[in-house]
């Protein structure tokens, strides 16, 4: 009953036998076409109806979590049907604002150039092909400059996405393992683990956003610099102090416990490695002789363009070096942008999915980017980490 009328499929089942004996009756007899002919009625209907029935079988089987859809498919991808916003939100672009002066020095440029051949009679052109050739080592510059700049983006979300990983093994082994040791200890483990993204994300922004009063309760008093470090330096106490409550309590120890114990170190050591590699990309930018250089060369170029353009557009000519200067100026500055890729958050936190949907139509009409606009939504994970963590946490297992 669950998976529809039983009728239904038995109609379904005849027909896929009948074509397939009509196909293998037409694979025997190529030259009659009789068989191929009476098969096309009976596919063309058959083939739809499996897949509609297909289609209600994932839907009854896999169903669509609105709450995935939402923070997922809607708000953190870009949809095809978006051109038109997008076209229209061109003047509130961030990276049109980082761009203005540029883009306005060069257009004053183009209507100088045309201004002194309409009024003055001089013509300033130079010939196309030299401007041609260098254009081509241009794309290239733009194109490692931003590869490079989107490689860094990428290895902090895969690194954001090993410590997520992470954080559920630990949170993991704590109710399985170390709540058969103490359940004291696994819960100040389970707090100090939900403290180290948000501490984290602290560093990975360089302290734009406060510190959560979570963290600063955990830990002691005399702090560090690199509070993230800290957090898992009291990690590994709470496991010593587990393995020392183990080797005294009155149960005989056993070896799976130990080998337990010892995995939590390792994992440990893994949060650690992602912390090294986030300050690693926060201090290590690319070398500044190849964005100066890109930079220095694009300008040289952009401000040839007046005299490329003038003789075949005309008074034409300002506008089309605009839109060039425009398009060319942007994607060097998205490099610039997502070089750095560790971002704070621009809208309300919510526990659930790191987004407030509440609030988040309200965030919008104000203009606001999209936290996934130009970098990763650090504070957006640690959010989603913490929760995760303290709902595994919250479970009876262990108990």
């Amino acid at each position: 009953e669950k998976f529809g009328d039983t009728s239904a499929d038995l109609i379904t089942m005849a027909r896929t036998r009948a074509v397939l004996a009509l196909a293998l009756a037409a694979s025997l007899a190529p030259s009659c076409d009789a068989f191929a002919m009476a098969a096309r009625p009976l596919a063309r209907p058959m083939a739809r109806a499996q897949t509609t029935h297909a289609r209600s079988l994932k839907t009854m089987i896999m169903p669509v979590d609105p709450l995935r859809k939402q923070a997922v498919l809607r708000d953190n991808r870009y949809r095809s049907d978006d051109w038109l916003a997008n076209l229209l939100t061109i003047p509130q672009s961030r990276v049109l604002r980082r761009i203005a002066f540029h883009l306005v020095t060069n257009v004053l440029w183009a209507v100088a150039v045309l201004a002194l051949s309409l009024k003055k009679g001089i013509a300033l052109t130079l010939p196309p092909l030299p401007h041609t050739i260098l254009g081509g080592f241009l794309s290239l510059l733009l194109v490692f400059r931003t590869n490079s700049a989107y490689a860094r983006f990428w290895e902090g979300r895969i690194i954001w996405g090993g410590i997520m990983n992470t954080c559920r093994n630990l949170a993991q082994y704590a109710v399985t393992h170390l709540r058969r040791v103490d359940m004291e200890i696994a819960g100040k483990f389970i707090k100090l683990l939900a403290c180290f993204p948000h501490a984290l994300a602290h560093r990975c922004v360089s302290g734009r956003i406060p510190h959560e009063d979570r963290v600063k309760a955990a830990l002691p008093a005399p702090q560090w610099a690199n509070i993230p470090s800290n957090v898992l330096l009291e990690l590994r106490e709470v496991v010593r102090q587990a393995a020392e409550k183990h080797g005294q309590g009155s149960l005989q120890d056993t070896l799976d416990t130990r080998l337990q114990l010892k995995e939590v170190t390792n994992r440990v050591d893994d949060l650690v490695d992602g912390l090294g590699k986030c300050e690693r990309i926060l201090r290590s930018p690319i070398p500044l002789s190849y964005s100066r250089h890109t930079s220095r060369f694009l300008s040289v170029w952009c401000a040839g363009l007046p005299l490329i353009l003038l003789g075949p557009l005309g008074n034409w000519m300002p506008a089309a070096v605009a839109v060039i200067c425009w398009a060319l100026f942007s994607i060097e500055e998205i490099g610039h942008l997502i070089e750095m890729p560790f971002v704070p958050s621009l809208y309300p936190i919510s526990d659930a999915t790191g987004i407030n949907p509440e609030r988040l139509e309200s965030e919008k009409q104000r203009k606001q980017p999209h936290p996934y606009s130009y970098g990763v939504p650090v504070e957006v994970m640690a959010s989603v980490i913490c929760q995760e963590v303290e709902d595994i946490g919250s479970t009876n297992y262990g108990k």
